[in-house]
């Protein structure tokens, strides 16, 4: 349980904008991938960025 409410903004995060891009914009500040996508998709950029960022730091992905 208290890994779930630690995890949970973290996994809200994930899903602040369309499906795939934050979570490979994730892995991609992981260095797992690299941050490119194919279109119609565009990178995840400014605050929402800043967002998962701050996200995976809290939870100690970063």
């Amino acid at each position: 349980r208290a890994l779930h409410f630690k995890l949970l903004p973290l996994a809200e995060g994930l899903f602040i904008e369309a499906n795939p891009v934050p979570v490979k914009s994730a892995l991609a500040m992981m260095g797992r991938i690299a941050d490119e996508l194919r279109a119609p998709l565009f990178p995840l950029v400014g605050p929402n960025r800043d967002k998962v960022r701050a996200f995976m730091t809290e939870v100690g992905l970063l």
